[in-house]
């Protein structure tokens, strides 16, 4: 490590106000890390001394360590993964999970289970996330000091500020539920929640396509294509929420001359017309008139219709199963031409459960995309499938507690509880 010659707080190049060096150095560690010293020097543009003084207290309070390469001699600087835990929560229209996580977002244990939104109350939902987090608690052997924080994403718009879902259309009863509050009076820690297509947004970001993608990443958009379709906007590393929370809400942007009633109340959705839902009915529409024999064989079997039956009727040269998958793909591509023209993002992700559709789905949306967009917004475009797939919601929770624990205004005062 750098020796200490002098106190925190001088800088050289770009001074940084001392009550937030330890976070900027943190932040640098976190997202970049493992890290030489003099690495971090050149990042931060804070004198030597500073960042060597600001380390030894990051390591001593046990957040950060130090760890030599193979084959190497000189240290590097990394989170202290085993430092404290958090728990990231993924809830959607019918299945709950929970996972235990360490501080560098890595999911350690899983537990989860069917529930359903429509039917069943905020209360007997949010005491399944406690029953499960206390059981991942008990199966680590941790105690209520090493969760650090717990985040939640919900299929709902979310005012982010006052952590709870607002006016969510698949989640009666759950409009303004002080979801946090609820979660905050079982555990001694902070609870954040968001819509669960930000998280997966932050998951892409630190876990999956912006680290794999050769380019600017800093602007993009994470499509949830599922039973409801929204999008997670990514701008210069940050998500955009909106004025209310409502951005990213592409399954309500109407699709010209189509007359399907979406469950909003209104004709035409995108959600309406390309969702799972609605992928399903005309699937099962197929099978029952025989446009579909393989859909007929596997529903006279009992064999529910899902995207990836659909995607093994594709590939099985069923020419039904395969004319679903490119007009799903078409109608959100022809929807996401517009916002790329609109926004210009660096590249287009897409999770969800219709990422099982497969490659020809996203290839139709690719179709799409390039013939409706300007060519400068697709020059450089890549749109690809999450690789993250069901663990972005989980994972992406978790650096939700983690960007906000541990940002610089939070990490000043964590150096102080741990030193305490």
């Amino acid at each position: 490590m750098l020796h200490s010659m002098g106190s925190p707080g001088e800088s050289e190049g770009h001074p940084v106000n001392g009550s937030t060096t330890a976070g900027s150095i943190f932040k640098i560690i976190r997202d970049h890390g493992p890290l030489y010293g003099n690495d971090i020097v050149r990042r931060t543009g804070l004198a030597k001394s500073t960042v060597s003084a600001y380390l030894e207290r990051l390591v001593s309070v046990g957040l950060v360590r130090e760890e030599i390469p193979e084959g190497g001699k000189r240290r590097k600087l990394k989170v202290a993964e085993s430092a404290g835990y958090v728990v990231g929560v993924a809830l959607g229209q019918t299945h709950l999970e929970v996972a235990l996580c360490d501080l560098e977002a890595e999911i350690i244990e899983t537990v989860g289970g069917e529930v359903d939104l429509v039917r069943e109350t905020p209360e007997t939902v949010l005491t399944r996330v406690v029953e499960y987090a206390h059981e991942l608690e008990r199966r680590a052997g941790l105690g209520p000091s090493s969760l650090f924080g717990i985040g939640l994403g919900l299929p709902s718009p979310v005012d982010y500020t006052r952590r709870m879902p607002v006016t969510p259309p698949v989640m009666p009863g759950w409009d303004r539920f002080p979801v946090a509050s609820f979660l905050a009076n079982e555990f001694t820690c902070p609870v954040f929640v968001d819509n669960d297509v930000n998280v997966m947004a932050l998951a892409e970001r630190d876990k999956g396509a912006a680290t794999e993608i050769a380019s600017d990443s800093d602007c993009f958009l994470l499509v949830k294509a599922g039973t409801g379709i929204g999008a997670g906007i990514v701008i210069n590393g940050e998500i955009y929420r909106g004025a209310k929370g409502a951005a990213g809400d592409i399954g309500h942007i109407g699709i010209d001359g189509d007359d399907t009633l979406c469950r909003c109340g209104n004709i035409g959705c995108l959600e309406a017309v390309a969702g799972g839902r609605a992928l399903a009915y005309r699937a099962e529409a197929a099978a029952r008139s025989d446009r579909s024999p393989f859909l007929a064989e596997a529903l006279g079997k009992g064999i529910p219709i899902s995207p990836e039956l659909l995607a093994r009727g594709a590939a099985s040269g069923d020419e039904e199963c395969l004319r679903l998958i490119i007009s799903a793909g078409k109608y959100i591509g022809d929807t996401l031409a517009k916002l790329v023209n609109f926004f210009n993002p660096s590249f287009i992700v897409i999770n969800g459960r219709l990422a099982n559709l497969g490659e020809r789905f996203i290839a139709s949306i690719r179709e799409s995309v390039y013939r409706r967009s300007t060519p400068l917004a697709t020059a450089d475009l890549v749109i690809k499938k999450s690789s993250l797939l069901e663990r972005a919601g989980t994972t992406g929770a978790a650096i939700l507690v983690l960007d906000e624990v541990f940002s610089h205004r939070n990490v000043g005062r964590l150096m102080r509880r741990f030193a305490g």
